[in-house]
């Protein structure tokens, strides 16, 4: 008895089962047995059996339908062809495929479906030890990009006053072309410039990112089973608040670093289909 088993990516938990027909009873247990242990993914599920058979027993028999069948037509193209019927020759029988059906008296073991939920209990345990080996790879690389995306916010924040001082400076020298000799209205100048940062703040959304962040890591630290429809959720989320950053600023600095934000959530995105 050979059994093999292999899981794919996939949004929910499916079990594809390919057994011997003798053995669809335990189709059902054996769904159970698998989705005991996979909360997610697509896992394959495979059989090969041989059974010992005697080959005394074995029997050989003709198939009636078929020769009727044959004969029939022979006789009808010969009266089609208006030629004499001739009795076709045990050669051109033998020459006819199925026409003769062998079967052997296989024996089947008695508790073979038992065998077979044991085979694919310890195959499951290979691989629920496989992917558990490769979840550890996987959170040290999906930690990696959430270190990249810290440092884009990082330069995100940094940068953002200046942009906003950035702004003052152009308002105050394009007043100043407009008005020439007269007097710049420098409270003019700070309420637009008030107006400006307000607009822009991206305070909230750095403060929402961040804590998005925080539940994504507690996650992939944290022993609650099956986590990949959370950190799929927490990663719309950032993908939202980046957007928001990236609408709300016009500054080329800020303009990179959202960009670089963005490839980063993207690649964790990516990483994140694997994790159950």
């Amino acid at each position: 008895m050979v059994v093999e088993m292999r899981a794919v990516n996939h949004r929910f938990a499916e079990v594809a089962l390919r057994v011997p027909r003798e053995w669809m009873s335990v189709e059902e247990s054996i769904r159970k047995l698998v989705l005991s242990q996979v909360g997610r993914g697509r896992v394959e599920v495979f059989a090969a059996v041989r059974v010992e058979s005697d080959a005394a027993d074995a029997t050989v028999r003709v198939n009636q339908g078929l020769l009727s069948a044959a004969l029939r037509l022979l006789r009808d193209v010969s009266v089609s062809a208006q030629v004499d019927f001739e009795q076709p020759h045990i050669g051109e029988l033998l020459a006819l495929p199925g026409l003769f059906v062998a079967t052997e008296a296989a024996q089947w073991p008695a508790d073979g479906g038992e065998l077979f939920i044991d085979a694919v209990n310890r195959a499951l345990q290979e691989l629920t030890q496989m992917r558990r080996k490769e979840g550890e790879y996987l959170a040290t690389h999906l930690e990696e990009r959430l270190r990249d995306l810290d440092e884009c916010i990082e330069r995100i924040t940094l940068r953002a006053p200046a942009a906003a001082q950035l702004f003052r400076s152009r308002l105050r020298e394009r007043l100043q072309e407009v008005l020439g000799e007269f007097q710049v209205d420098a409270s003019r100048i700070a309420l637009e410039t008030a107006i400006f940062a307000e607009k822009t703040s991206i305070e909230e959304e750095v403060a929402r990112l961040r804590s998005h962040m925080l539940q994504f890591r507690r996650l992939l630290r944290g022993d609650e089973g099956a986590v990949g429809r959370k950190l799929d959720f927490l990663l719309q989320e950032m993908h939202r608040e980046v957007n928001t950053i990236g609408a709300k600023s016009g500054d080329l600095e800020i303009s990179d670093a959202v960009l670089a934000a963005k490839h980063a959530v993207e690649q964790l995105r990516e990483q994140a289909q694997n994790v159950e």
